[in-house]
């Protein structure tokens, strides 16, 4: 019987070290990590430094600009390993990207996907613009980012979407509230503009925001009135749609 005992703890153990011997083979334990990754993100998205179609030469003058800003964080070594990286793995980087974009028939939850990958979305959401206004600057960005991630399809979409919000917004006084107290918060601000509830909900979360707020810092104060005035903002941009499930 103990001998039992031992072959079948001897054959337990040559298990374990076969599992960990694999384990130590397979490409996620050898996943290479990029300079580029932790340098370049301490100021942008990953996302938003590789959807840029740039020749080398206008690759190593971006990095060059990058040192001048930051000398220290970004050395000599550093910036031509960098533009190595970038170089070889841009076209690998930017299939990546695409493969991650989703479809949404809700024009919210495009805009969200599509434009956050370079911006906060307290810094789109804050800017007062005409629908012409809107029109140019989301063309831009789609010039920038390549049609393989924002089609012409999407980007007349994502300008309605931001000229209909715009003219809901404005001389609203909420939506001000809205970024300078709720997005401020919740950097960038995707999980807020996701999300639909009815009346009673948003009054229920943004009251508990309220009293957060209060307790955990002086900085950022949400009056009663203010209360009153997000919440109908909330419930007039992203009620539940009766015809349609909560995203």
């Amino acid at each position: 019987m103990k001998r039992y005992i031992f072959v079948i703890l001897a054959i337990g153990f040559q298990l374990c070290i076969m599992t960990s011997l694999l384990a130590e083979s397979t490409p996620e334990a050898s996943k290479v990590t990029f300079l580029v990754d932790e340098k370049c993100s301490k100021c942008h998205t990953i996302k938003r430094v590789f959807i840029h179609a740039r020749t080398e030469e206008e690759w190593r003058s971006v990095i060059r600009k990058m040192m001048d800003k930051v000398p220290e964080w970004i050395k000599e070594d550093d910036a031509k390993q960098i533009f190595h990286e970038i170089v070889t793995h841009w076209q690998e980087r930017v299939q990546n990207m695409v493969a991650e974009k989703k479809d949404y028939d809700d024009n919210r939850l495009l805009f969200i996907d599509r434009c956050t990958m370079c911006h906060t979305v307290n810094r789109i959401l804050k800017h007062n613009k005409s629908p012409d206004e809107w029109r140019e600057t989301v063309e831009r960005m789609r010039l920038e980012a390549g049609d393989e991630y924002i089609t012409n399809e999407d980007a007349d979409r994502i300008a309605t979407f931001l000229s209909k919000r715009s003219e809901m917004l404005k001389e609203d006084v909420a939506s001000e509230l809205f970024v300078t107290k709720c997005l401020v918060c919740h950097p960038p601000g995707e999980k807020i503009l996701l999300e639909q509830h009815n009346r009673k909900e948003w009054e229920d979360i943004v009251r508990d925001r309220q009293q957060y707020a209060r307790n955990s810092t002086q900085m950022i104060i949400i009056g009663n009135e203010e209360t009153k005035l997000i919440v109908e903002l909330l419930v007039k941009t992203q009620k539940i749609n009766a015809d349609k499930n909560s995203p």
